[in-house]
């Protein structure tokens, strides 16, 4: 992989713990459309499965699961909109997330 191992790791790691702010968003806000916490679920799932991808050293496992995560990050930031009173840290961390997701994707392409 062209991508340093330790460098994806790293990454990874701040991804992994910008999901989980937003995970942490949704499990104390009330007004989160179901859509968007069905989103951010499955962001902390499949964030689970890149680490074991990288940790198993499957390259292609890791590009999948990192290509996933950008697509799913995008749908969720979809689901975010400027002027709807959603959590702040929510917003932050789905918009966070999809930005490190679509760099890291681009970086490992």
């Amino acid at each position: 992989m062209i991508v340093e191992r330790e460098e994806i790791q790293q990454r990874l790691g701040f991804i992994d713990r910008t999901i989980y702010h937003a995970i942490r968003a949704c499990d104390t806000s009330g007004n989160i459309p179901d859509e968007l916490r069905d989103y951010v679920q499955q962001l902390g799932q499949r964030s689970s499965q890149a680490r074991q991808a990288l940790e198993s050293d499957d390259d292609r496992s890791v590009r999948e699961t990192v290509d996933d995560l950008a697509r799913i990050s995008y749908q969720a930031q979809r689901r975010i909109h400027p002027a709807d009173g959603m959590n702040y840290e929510l917003k932050s961390a789905v918009i966070l997330a999809h930005i490190e997701l679509s760099a890291l994707r681009y970086q490992l392409a």
